[in-house]
């Protein structure tokens, strides 16, 4: 299982590197919200580091501190990655600010994936409500042989404004033999560019510009079905 887990990682980073797009890896913290006063920066990303974003708010009383906190966690690395096209790269503190409130984990998140087990990932979700922590726990789930949990959890965030729930879900009917459908997985990536993330639409390019006009089709139809059904028809323009 271990061994799993580390291959994973190693080829999803690789495509983090190579082609400006990931889905995700396994491992690291994740957020919080506080129902009357919003989440830090810190805490909503599951960063229990001791910084000045710890105790202000998100949302539209979040302080300039928390925001540039923010925007430096999802800020472009320096590296040889397309970051203008990469879903989990922020150009701005208000492009940050989205990631968080709709699940996109951030690089250093990816990277540090295999640090906590399933059952912590599960009790971090369930003490903040989070939406990158919910993220995180269907990723563990998906990579520890609980894809059928995994995609409840993802159908869940679906539903409260987790577009990344979108590329997580495209993955795992790529790469879990069981549910391998390149249709269903082509759906899901085109599913988050009609929620509102404009980047999906250059990611659904490069891995399924292959597929033939009647592949594309059913792709847009699987789509609209999961965007009207599960995503409720909610649209959240990417800043």
């Amino acid at each position: 299982m271990a061994a799993n887990k580390t291959i994973v990682t190693v080829v999803l980073l690789g495509l983090v590197a190579g082609t400006g797009y990931w889905f995700f890896s396994h491992s690291h913290r994740e957020g919080a919200t506080d129902e009357k006063a919003g989440a830090t920066s810190s805490t909503a990303l599951g960063d229990e580091s001791s910084d000045a974003a710890q105790t202000a708010p998100l949302g539209s009383s979040a302080s300039g501190a928390v925001l540039a906190d923010l925007a430096k966690r999802y800020q472009c690395p320096g590296t040889n990655m397309d970051c203008a096209n990469n879903p989990n790269v922020a150009s701005s503190e208000k492009e940050a600010l989205w990631l968080v409130e709709h699940g996109y984990p951030t690089l250093d998140q990816i990277r540090d994936l295999n640090s906590k087990s399933t059952a912590e990932y599960e009790a971090d979700y369930k003490r903040t409500g989070s939406k990158v922590s919910q993220t995180l726990w269907a990723f563990s789930l998906s990579t520890n042989d609980q894809v059928e949990k995994a995609t409840a959890v993802l159908g869940q965030g679906l539903q409260q404004g987790n577009i990344f729930a979108y590329y997580v879900l495209s993955d795992i009917y790529m790469r879990q033999p069981d549910l391998a459908n390149l249709t269903t997985s082509a759906g899901y990536m085109r599913g988050a560019y009609l929620a509102g993330d404009a980047k999906a639409g250059t990611i659904y390019a490069q891995k399924f510009g292959h597929l033939s006009p009647p592949e594309h089709a059913n792709a847009d139809k699987v789509a609209f079905e999961y965007f009207t059904k599960l995503g409720k028809g909610k649209n959240y323009p990417r800043p």
